[in-house]
């Protein structure tokens, strides 16, 4: 498995390097450059070769520096090199530009200065899968070295030769013997007026002879159908519709069915072959509903144990709180270009979250995992602050939260503005804002404390409803049962824009930067 990734100098990338759990969630806005970490893992141990002609111009970052890559290793990949065992510990890529053309991948290991080139028998060791958000499952049908379905095939084929001893020979006549009824039904001339597979067979056979006529060794063409191997490499997936029992070939199905029979092909890859296969899914929630993206992240976390899987996402469903190290959130700027938010380590890791995975699942919901994917976050108490303040920024400031990527988070209490602010600090997320009411104690207060001095947060003394009389000279009830009708008739009504701007300029400055 992949221990870590550094990339410098590739499209929207000048220099970022993330360590992956082994399911690893690369999240962040369109076009940060998300799928170009996938993309960079790809072109270094995917499917094809990195050589002087996938040398092009829109691969750098800066045509006049090389592009630089390299993966390291949880663990030395054995490498056989003439007759001698060595590990490899990590991969590199350089490429370049100028002076001239270049490109070359070494493997490499601590235990030698040596390089050695990358091989088909290496990446057949540690390869990545990488399935884009296009979901061409033609491609993927397609039954050759590269694709899911052909590998499956080739391990079951081969594995049909072990069970004859490695005795490849006799598989094919035994499966000849087996296919004399089928073959004689198939060649059958059963037609004296039209085209049959006998007459076809008889014709080009003929014409092959004849054209062959002057060759010292001469020619002779056989038409075998009944080959073990080939009968796999032309497997063919239908589809049943349960409610009508018509069939269709997978490819004339919906987009929405031909996503979910790539999905199934990839989890039956993952679970009977698994090992040192790396995937890299773009968007897996394309095309599927709440629940089935739900069960497709378990299957996610399912397979993780044994593989390994990168995986770009835009949807709350496959993010879990209490894994949060396995996030890797971007951000894109013009000086930095794509880099990721840097964890704090000491409270993001897989210990913390598992001693504190039952407060962190009080504190989370599908609606609240908007934090990792919002560019501001704005941290509030309950819904009658989120009514209230949503409604200003509609009504006085004329800004829209949605458009922005902003991000109101209702947290239940003083404590859930506490706890999710400190959960920003340790994800290295910087834009948030949080205001919570004085009146309910916390054991520690230090962490909100700080968030007023350096700006990022406001304390209303005692409570809103208070605050608010205090400010609109107003007598206003606490009473739950209409506190969020009463917050937002108060917002709209009683408050002006000016009064706005004067009495939480800061949190408007927050929204506008």
């Amino acid at each position: 498995m992949i221990k870590s990734v550094h990339i410098e100098n590739y499209r929207s990338i000048k220099d970022l390097y993330i360590e992956p759990e082994n399911l690893c969630a690369i999240i962040g806005s369109n076009s940060v450059g998300k799928t170009n970490v996938l993309k960079a893992i790809d072109l270094v141990l995917g499917e094809g070769w990195a050589t002087k002609a996938k040398v092009v111009k829109e691969l750098f970052n800066d045509t006049n520096e090389a592009i630089n890559i390299r993966i390291d290793f949880c663990h030395g990949i054995p490498h056989d090199y003439y007759g001698t065992q060595y590990h490899i510990h990590y991969v590199t890529l350089k490429m370049e530009m100028y002076p001239e053309f270049k490109c070359e991948v070494r493997l490499k290991s601590n235990d030698t200065d040596r390089d050695f080139y990358i091989t088909e028998e290496f990446k057949r060791k540690c390869h990545f899968i990488y399935i884009s958000s296009d979901r061409d499952l033609a491609e993927q049908m397609r039954v050759s070295s590269w694709t899911l379905i052909g590998k499956l095939m080739k391990e079951v084929y081969n594995n049909y030769v072990n069970f004859y001893n490695g005795n490849e020979e006799k598989l094919r006549e035994t499966f000849k013997e087996l296919m004399v009824e089928p073959r004689q039904f198939l060649e059958d001339d059963f037609d004296e007026k039209n085209i049959t597979f006998k007459k076809f067979s008889d014709c080009f056979t003929k014409h092959c002879e004849n054209n062959a006529v002057g060759l010292a060794a001469g020619m002779k063409p056989e038409l075998n159908i009944y080959n073990l191997n080939w009968f796999y490499k032309t497997l063919q997936i239908t589809i049943t519709e349960s409610h009508t029992d018509k069939v269709f070939d997978s490819d004339e199905v919906g987009s929405g069915m031909q996503n979910l029979v790539l999905l199934s092909i990839f989890q039956t890859y993952a679970e009977l072959i698994g090992g040192n296969v790396i995937f890299g899914v773009e968007e897996p929630e394309i095309y599927l509903y709440p629940q089935a993206q739900r069960a497709l992240y378990k299957s996610f976390q399912k397979i993780s144990k044994t593989s390994q899987i990168f995986y770009t996402s835009h949807n709350p469903n496959f993010i879990d709180a209490s894994r949060a190290y396995e996030l890797e959130i971007l951000k894109k700027t013009t000086e930095e270009g794509t880099i990721n938010l840097k964890k704090n380590s000491f409270y993001i890791n897989k210990i913390k979250s598992e001693q504190e995975r039952f407060r962190i699942y009080t504190h989370f919901n599908t609606e609240r995992n908007e934090v990792f994917f919002a560019k501001k976050v704005l941290i509030l108490e309950g819904d009658s602050d989120k009514i209230f303040y949503q409604t200003i920024c509609e009504e006085h400031w004329d800004y829209d939260l949605d458009k922005n990527g902003v991000s109101i988070l209702s947290c239940g209490g003083k404590g859930g503005v506490s706890y999710f602010t400190g959960l920003c600090e340790a994800m290295g997320i910087e834009n948030y804002y949080s205001i919570w009411d004085a009146d309910e104690k916390l054991d520690n207060v230090k962490l909100l404390e700080k968030t007023v001095l350096i700006g990022k947060g406001l304390e209303l003394n005692p409570n809103l409803e208070v605050f608010l009389n205090e400010k609109l000279n107003l007598d206003l009830s606490g009473e739950s049962s209409v506190k969020v009708k009463q917050a937002y008739e108060i917002a709209s009504n009683n408050l002006t824009t000016e009064l706005s701007n004067e009495l939480f300029n800061e949190l408007k400055l927050f929204l506008h930067k």
